[in-house]
């Protein structure tokens, strides 16, 4: 009885892009104003986000997403 291969959740580019910021401490308006949408997109993106990985909070969000390498490595 081996363990089975976890598959690895596909982000979105927004997805991404939106947990890239989260990384790096920025607030949900802070995101919003970076990829000029509104504040209410980045707090969908952030629940779809931690539905995808099965995460109770932003910050298990992005603590799972760089272990799995669903993070953008640098934002301008």
């Amino acid at each position: 009885m081996g363990r089975q291969m976890q598959r690895v959740p596909e982000l979105s580019e927004r997805e991404k892009e939106v947990v890239s910021w989260l990384k790096k401490g920025k607030s949900s308006w802070e995101v919003s104003v970076i990829l000029n949408i509104t504040e209410r997109t980045v707090n969908f993106h952030v629940r779809n986000i931690m539905h995808k990985l099965n995460a109770v909070s932003r910050t298990q969000a992005v603590a799972v997403a760089m272990e799995q390498g669903l993070t953008f490595r640098d934002n301008h």
